[in-house]
């Protein structure tokens, strides 16, 4: 089952063709460390600030399962 990975606007320019509705849809990750996926996508890792595994708070050495949610993105929010 793949993984989703949903990446906020300022991290689409590291991945070409990102789609913003369909987020990428990676395929035989499981096992992998978020860490792992980020560098795969060629996103600096400095720049992820905010991980997400189907809703909740996640690690850079959190481990993704098949059929996970993951959101990346550089800012939470502001105002």
């Amino acid at each position: 089952m793949p993984v989703r990975v949903q990446l906020s606007p300022p991290l689409w320019k590291y991945v070409p063709g990102y789609d913003q509705n369909k987020g990428v849809v990676l395929e035989n990750v499981e096992g992998k460390t978020v860490r792992e996926i980020i560098v795969d996508l060629k996103i600096p890792l400095q720049e992820v600030l905010v991980i997400m595994i189907n809703s909740y708070p996640g690690k850079p050495n959190s481990v993704v399962k098949d059929g996970d949610f993951l959101i990346l993105a550089k800012i939470l929010g502001g105002g």
